[in-house]
């Protein structure tokens, strides 16, 4: 159970910081009256948190005694992954009302922030020296 415990708490920090730092770019940008491209960094930023969750939750079925059902969840898991991903990539090129670079930005705001994180911490461990 402390497995669970630690990764629903790097799901909720990493996804909080995430959601936080697409909403506060995303005024940013409408604060400088594009619309465009703070709505597709607000809908790529929910996808990616969304994402990172499913990943989180779906890390404990894929531990499994029976090799072939936790290669068929590993599978079936990335595979409802990718789809969920595709969504605001393709409303993002159908759409006007999305900024298709933005959205890309959004989908990798998780990402962004693990390294930022991590950015962070070489940095101040540099100074310690």
């Amino acid at each position: 159970m402390e497995t669970d415990t630690t990764v629903l708490d790097t799901q909720k920090k990493y996804g909080s910081r995430a959601l936080m730092l697409a909403i506060g770019a995303g005024l940013l940008f409408l604060a400088m009256g594009q619309k465009e491209i703070c709505r597709g960094l607000v809908l790529g930023g929910v996808f990616s948190t969304v994402n990172f969750a499913l990943m989180g939750q779906s890390l404990r079925y894929r531990l499994s005694d029976n090799r072939k059902a936790a290669t068929r969840r590993s599978l079936a898991s990335l595979l409802l992954r990718y789809v969920l991903l595709a969504i605001p990539l393709v409303l993002s090129v159908r759409s006007d009302r999305f900024n298709f670079p933005a959205t890309v930005v959004g989908i990798f705001m998780v990402q962004l922030v693990i390294m930022a994180e991590h950015g962070k911490r070489l940095i101040l461990s540099f100074g310690k020296q």
